[in-house]
C-alpha cells in the first residue's frame, strides 16, 4: 500500500531559460506512437527517519530537480501536436514544470530489491502518474514526464520516472540531479559537461528522408497520449552475467559481433534501405517480438551520483512486463558484469531460471 505525502510541480529556476522549441528527428518518430512508457525504478538505502525525509530531504530534492532542469528544460515541457497536421514538437516555456510526487509504501523494502522473481504488480503503486493530454488552441498537449520519490518502513528509498527520451539523455539527467541534490551545487560536473545534455537537432542528417516517410504513416495515427501500464500476474526477476561468463558466450558470438562491426563502420550502411522497411513495421507480430530496455554503458550504479553505497542500490525497468522487453545495465558489485532483467508468467520463469543456470555451466 502507497500513501501520498505530497504532489507538486517543479520548474526549471525563474529566468533560466526562454521558449524553446525542439523537432522531432526521425529517432523520435519512430517511437511516436509506442503506448508504453519507460519506466525505470532506482532503489536506495535511505538511512534516515522518516521525519527526515520530509522535514529535510523533500525540499533538498525538489530544489536541486529545478537546478537540474535548468539543462534538462525539454523535461519540463510538453510535446505539440499543432493542428494542420503539422509535424510534433517539443516546446517549453516559462512555467511549464514536471509532476513530482512524495509518498511511503508499507512494502517489505529488501523483498523488492532481490534479484528472486517478485510480484510485478507489488511495484506497480510506486509509478507515477503521468499528466493526461489536453487540447488548447486545436493544439494536443502531450507532458512527458512524472517522478515519484516513496520512502519505506525499512528505510528504503526510491525515485521512478516516466519519460519520453533517449535512454542516456535521460540517465544524465538523473545522475545530474543526484549529483547537485549530493554536493549542494552545480559546477561541480557540469565544468566538464559530464552530465548535460547535447540538443543540437542539425547534427542529425536525414539523407533518406527517413523523417518525412515516418510522418507520413504517423499522422494518420490519432495521438491520444501514453496510457499507463496495467499490473499483470508475471514476475519480475534479474540475473547475473559475471564476467567469466560473458567472456565464454564471447566465443559463440565473435563472427556475429565481426559482422555487426562491418556494418557500423560503414555510415552509409547504418541507415541505407531503412525507408524501405519502414512500411513492414507495422506487420510485426508483436507476441514474437522482442525488444531491449537499458544498456550496460548507462552507468546506473556510478559511484559519482550515489546518495548511497553502490551495494545498497538496485535498478530496475518495470515497463519491460508489457513490452515483453529484456532489460540490460552492468552489474553493481563487480566492473564487468551484465544484469539481466525479465518479467514471465511463474512456470515460464522457473523454467528459463533453470535453463539460464544450466546453461552457464555446461
Amino acid at each position: 500500500m502507497v500513501s501520498v505525502l505530497e504532489e507538486c510541480r517543479v520548474s526549471p529556476p525563474l529566468n533560466a531559460t526562454g521558449e524553446k522549441t525542439l523537432p522531432l528527428t526521425f529517432f523520435d518518430l519512430l517511437w511516436l506512437h509506442f503506448r508504453h512508457h519507460v519506466q525505470p525504478l532506482f532503489f536506495y538505502k535511505f538511512p534516515h527517519s522518516k521525519t527526515h525525509f520530509i522535514e529535510t530531504t523533500i525540499h533538498s530534492l525538489k530544489h536541486s530537480l529545478s537546478l537540474t532542469l535548468k539543462y534538462f528544460y525539454p523535461f519540463s515541457g510538453n510535446l505539440l501536436f499543432p493542428p494542420n497536421l503539422k509535424e510534433p514538437e517539443f516546446h517549453y516555456e516559462k512555467g511549464d514544470s514536471v509532476s513530482l510526487t512524495f509518498a511511503e509504501s508499507n512494502t517489505d523494502f529488501d523483498y523488492l530489491v532481490k534479484n528472486h522473481p517478485r510480484e510485478v504488480a507489488l511495484f506497480h503503486p510506486l509509478i507515477p502518474n503521468l499528466p493526461p493530454v489536453c487540447v488548447k488552441g486545436n493544439t494536443l498537449i502531450s507532458p512527458v514526464f512524472a517522478i515519484q520519490i516513496t520512502v519505506f518502513p525499512t528505510l528504503g528509498f526510491l525515485t521512478t520516472d516516466h519519460v519520453v527520451a533517449d535512454g542516456n539523455t535521460f540517465i544524465r539527467l538523473i545522475k545530474l540531479w543526484a549529483t547537485i541534490n549530493k554536493f549542494r551545487r552545480e559546477s561541480l560536473m557540469l565544468e566538464e559537461a559530464m552530465f548535460t545534455p547535447f540538443y543540437e537537432r542539425t547534427m542529425v542528417k536525414d539523407a533518406y528522408k527517413i523523417g518525412s516517410i515516418l510522418w507520413q504513416h504517423s499522422q494518420k495515427i490519432r495521438f491520444e497520449g501514453y496510457r499507463p501500464l496495467l499490473p499483470t500476474s508475471n514476475f519480475l526477476a534479474t540475473f547475473l552475467l559475471s564476467r567469466t561468463d560473458l567472456q565464454r558466450l564471447k566465443k559463440r558470438s565473435t563472427l556475429i559481433g565481426e559482422a555487426i562491426k562491418g556494418k557500423l563502420g560503414n555510415k552509409k550502411e547504418i541507415l541505407e534501405g531503412l525507408e524501405k522497411s519502414i512500411t513492414i513495421l507495422s506487420s510485426i507480430n508483436v507476441e514474437r517480438a522482442v525488444g531491449f530496455a537499458g544498456s550496460s554503458r548507462f552507468a546506473v550504479y556510478d559511484r559519482f551520483w550515489i546518495w548511497t553505497t553502490t551495494k545498497e542500490r538496485v535498478h530496475n525497468f518495470i515497463s519491460i512486463d508489457e513490452t515483453r522487453s529484456i532489460s540490460l545495465h552492468e552489474g553493481k558489485d563487480k566492473k564487468g558484469d551484465i544484469e539481466i532483467g525479465l518479467s514471465l508468467p511463474n512456470i515460464k520463469m522457473d523454467a528459463f531460471s533453470s535453463i539460464f543456470t544450466t546453461g552457464l555451466v555446461m
